[in-house]
Order: structure tokens, then C-alpha cells, then sequence
């Protein structure tokens, strides 16, 4: 039986030894080529034919995020799955947006880098405990500050720079109602001042 060929690439030669010299260990997996660098992995991307790329996020120069979108426009059979230190929910949902199929972080046991390979070689996603707890949690606090479509509207004037005798007069509403809703704006955005909720608009399509 032909072994699953893996393109492994990560900066830090001693984890890049360990990794290969681990996954190496299975009947059904080979680490075919290694990289330390992003670069040098776009070219054997182009130059060679891969199953897997396994690949940590943040490197110097080129990072794995541009790898990503490069390996999937050369190879887009390619199964990925991203070995990191970085436990940030935003950067694990912006990966899978691009098509990351599994994230293992660095500090996990030795199995969950072979777990990964067995779930995304039989279609699946893989997602180190700790990573789908916080995202998880991360669902859970965006439902909990969603803002209404009144808190919505809100916005979109404070940004307009209204003030809030101003808005309490287009909507119809108390002074106090409008400064009621200020508050709960902010306690929901986690913005601490105009400036940030501002931000928040901008980000969130509220301006």
C-alpha cells in the first residue's frame, strides 16, 4: 500500500526533525520532503505532487496563511492541516474559511498530529481539543453580544455623529432610553469608548 506523501514545514529544525521522524513511525504516512521556510515550500509545491501539507502558521516571510492559499491553487486535492503554538479563535476560523482541513497545536500530545492525519485522510476536519473548546466559547460570546436591530440603528447614528438628543428624536425615544442603549452597546461591543465602538461599526458593517 502506497503511503499518504507529506510536504512538512515549520522554521524550528529540531520540532521539524521530530515531527517527521514521528509521523514517519506510521505505516501510513511519509514525510516525503521538509521545508523551514514558506518559500522554499511554494517551490517544492510546484515541483512535486503532495497529499498532505503540514505546516505551521507563523513563519518569517512568507507565512502560512499565504502558503495555504498557494498550496490550494497548485494542489487543490491537497488535504492541510496547520501545526501551531497560537490559540487565537480568529486566526483558526480564518484558516478554515481558506480551506484548512485539520489544527493541531504544538502543545498537544504526539497522537493528535497522527489523529489529524487519519481524520483528514477519511474526509474529516481535525481540531485539537483546546481549539474547538474556543471556538466553541467564541460562539457562545458572539450570541451573547449580538446587538438588536434597534442597538443597530444606534450605532449607525452615533457614528454619524449624532448626539443623543439627536437620536432621541429621530427614533422617537427618551434621552435615557438612547443613553440605556449607549451602555448596553458598549458592554456588548467590549468597546470602552467612541472611538473603539466606531472601529467596531466599521468592522461589524454598522457604518
Amino acid at each position: 500500500m502506497n503511503k499518504y506523501r507529506i510536504l512538512l514545514v515549520d522554521d524550528h529544525q529540531i520540532l521539524l526533525e521530530g515531527t517527521k521522524n514521528l509521523i514517519n513511525q506510521s505505516e501510513l504516512f511519509l514525510v516525503a520532503d521538509t521545508s523551514n521556510s514558506a518559500e522554499k515550500a511554494r517551490e517544492l509545491l510546484l515541483a512535486n505532487d503532495y497529499d498532505i501539507l503540514v505546516t505551521d502558521y507563523q513563519m518569517q516571510g512568507m507565512d502560512g496563511s499565504q502558503l495555504i492559499q498557494i498550496a490550494k491553487s497548485v494542489l487543490p486535492e491537497l488535504k492541510i492541516i496547520v501545526l501551531s503554538m497560537h490559540d487565537d479563535s480568529h486566526i483558526v476560523k480564518d484558516l478554515l474559511k481558506k480551506g484548512v482541513d485539520g489544527y493541531v497545536l504544538k502543545s498537544d500530545t504526539h497522537d493528535s498530529i497522527l489523529n489529524a492525519l487519519d481524520k483528514v485522510t477519511s474526509g474529516k476536519r481535525f481540531l485539537s481539543d483546546e481549539i474547538a473548546e474556543l471556538l466553541i466559547q467564541n460562539i457562545d460570546e458572539e450570541v451573547n453580544s449580538a446587538l438588536t436591530p434597534r442597538e443597530e440603528e444606534i450605532v449607525r447614528l452615533i457614528v454619524k455623529e449624532y448626539s443623543t438628543k439627536q437620536i432621541a428624536e429621530i427614533l422617537f425615544i427618551s434621552e435615557r432610553t438612547v443613553e440605556t442603549h449607549r451602555k448596553n452597546i458598549l458592554k456588548k461591543t467590549g468597546c470602552s469608548n467612541l472611538v473603539a465602538l466606531i472601529k467596531y461599526a466599521y468592522q461589524h458593517h454598522l457604518a
